[in-house]
């Protein structure tokens, strides 16, 4: 598995991810309202890991299975979110450092 076509599968699947296409021709969403809802889809997946291991914890759910697929779904998104956030600190820190 190539490490690109990796990357499209997780940033797809944690919702992190718009063709550049789309935002170039004017679709409508800004960057702000996309980072937004990045950020809303980080938070579902780590209130759904809590809320699982909350389930397995106290019984209701028995498959531990699934409690780590959501734990982890939650730790790559958040991983991605701090990675882009990082990205985007580093190239406002080299914008700010160009002389005009």
């Amino acid at each position: 598995m190539n490490e690109i076509g990796l990357m499209s599968g997780v940033s797809e699947k944690a919702g992190l991810s718009m063709p550049m296409k789309e935002q170039a021709e004017g679709s409508g969403v800004r960057f702000g309202e996309m980072l937004q809802a990045s950020l809303d889809r980080v938070s579902q997946l780590q209130t759904a890991a809590d809320q699982s291991v909350d389930d397995l914890a106290t019984g209701r759910q028995t498959d531990i299975h699934s409690t780590m697929i959501a734990v982890e779904k939650a730790e790559i998104a958040f991983e991605m979110a701090m990675t882009i956030r990082n990205k985007l600190l580093t190239a406002y820190e080299t914008i700010m450092r160009q002389q005009i």
